[in-house]
């Protein structure tokens, strides 16, 4: 389900930012002191979305772009449009959407 791919790519943005390998992304620091409980995330599911999320960098750098910012980054819908500059948020949403279901594919059916 789209669903369980959201969550996988929710915690691998949280293993990127804690300085887990990335190979399509860098890491960034997280803020100090959060008490904000993170999800947990074994290196292997990571390193799948993360070779996932790079396979569409290349696939369509737009997309790729998008769910970076989104998963990793954690910008809001307007915050990505603006900064891909897709125009609206609508628009945002509907790459974020086909992103995830093109991450979604993937990992299913490399798994």
């Amino acid at each position: 389900m789209l669903s369980d791919t959201q969550q996988r790519l929710t915690e691998w943005g949280h293993w990127v930012r804690a300085g887990g390998v990335a190979l399509g992304c860098s890491g960034v620091q997280l803020a100090v002191g959060s008490s904000v409980a993170m999800p947990v995330c074994q290196d292997d599911d990571a390193l799948d979305v993360d070779r996932a999320v790079a396979r569409l960098k290349k696939r369509d750098r737009d997309m790729g772009r998008i769910v970076v910012m989104a998963y990793l980054s954690q910008y809001s819908l307007t915050r990505i449009a603006r900064e891909a500059g897709v125009g609206s948020r609508e628009r945002a949403r509907y790459l974020l959407g086909g992103a995830e279901a093109w991450i979604d594919a993937v990992l299913f059916s490399d798994g």
